[in-house]
């Protein structure tokens, strides 16, 4: 997978993360931006995403990671 394109995924995801409230309300953000991830992103792109974090990727806000744990369920 292009770097390029990760970085994009990792800034879109913690994007999602921080609208839906992920410094105030981290419960509530994680379903939110698991909810959005399944919605509006393609199965690739959730995939790209979950494998560059299953293989020690590191940038993502904590909320996404608990979030992409949630998508994987």
């Amino acid at each position: 997978m292009a770097a390029q394109q990760i970085q994009q995924l990792i800034k879109m995801a913690n994007q999602i993360a921080l609208n839906t409230g992920a410094l105030t309300h981290p419960e509530d953000s994680v379903q939110k931006t698991a909810e959005h991830m399944r919605k509006f992103w393609t199965p690739a792109m959730r995939e790209q995403l979950n494998t560059y974090w299953r293989e020690g990727g590191d940038g993502l806000e904590p909320v996404v990671t608990r979030s992409l744990e949630q998508l994987a369920l």
